[in-house]
């Protein structure tokens, strides 16, 4: 029942990102020469994930940088430590990077990503540590202020490669704020 309901949503996020995209191509209006262009923004989240791997869930902290370039693409890097609420010192960290597509509508920005990276997996009572290659679809929603932005909600659907001969998926949300560094 739950890896049918992850199924749906990681559909039915494609969907949205493929109906949002067609419709760029309609936009004409000029961005003002001080608004837009390139820029680096970096921050911290908390993160709360469902970790595919017993019954609890894991929380933990994190940090992302993300380069836009003008218009609506981008690159996003984090970073993720899920070491809050462990049992028998089962944890998991990623490093992932990857292309970001958003959409500005004054302050708000809605945005998709497709992230690649390395999963880093701590068995329980610590006798096995491994590191996994991981896919990682998202989308999220984040609110300008100024130089900050407030990171308000960012869902990630994790797909890990040959854990234990089959995969893992683990999926969750973050939240957070960041400084928009140039």
């Amino acid at each position: 029942m739950v890896r049918m309901n992850k199924r749906y949503l990681l559909a039915s996020l494609l969907f949205l990102l493929l109906s949002l995209s067609s419709n760029s191509p309609l936009h004409a209006q000029v961005v003002a020469a001080g608004l837009g262009g390139s820029h680096l923004v970096g921050g911290g989240f908390f993160s709360d994930y469902s970790p595919d791997y017993g019954a609890n869930r894991l929380y933990g902290i994190g940090g992302f940088l993300d380069f836009n370039l003008r218009g609506h693409l981008g690159a996003e890097g984090e970073v993720r430590f899920l070491r809050f609420s462990q049992t028998y010192s089962v944890h998991e960290d990623n490093y992932n990077i990857g292309p970001r597509y958003r959409w500005r509508i004054r302050r708000w920005e809605p945005y998709a990503k497709f992230m690649i990276g390395n999963g880093q997996f701590n068995f329980p009572f610590s006798y096995g540590h491994g590191g996994y290659l991981l896919i990682a679809p998202g989308a999220g929603l984040d609110i300008h202020f100024h130089r900050f932005t407030v990171r308000a909600i960012d869902y990630e659907y994790q797909h890990w490669f040959n854990f234990q001969n089959s995969s893992l998926t683990p999926d969750g949300f973050s939240s957070g704020i960041a400084y928009r560094i140039f």
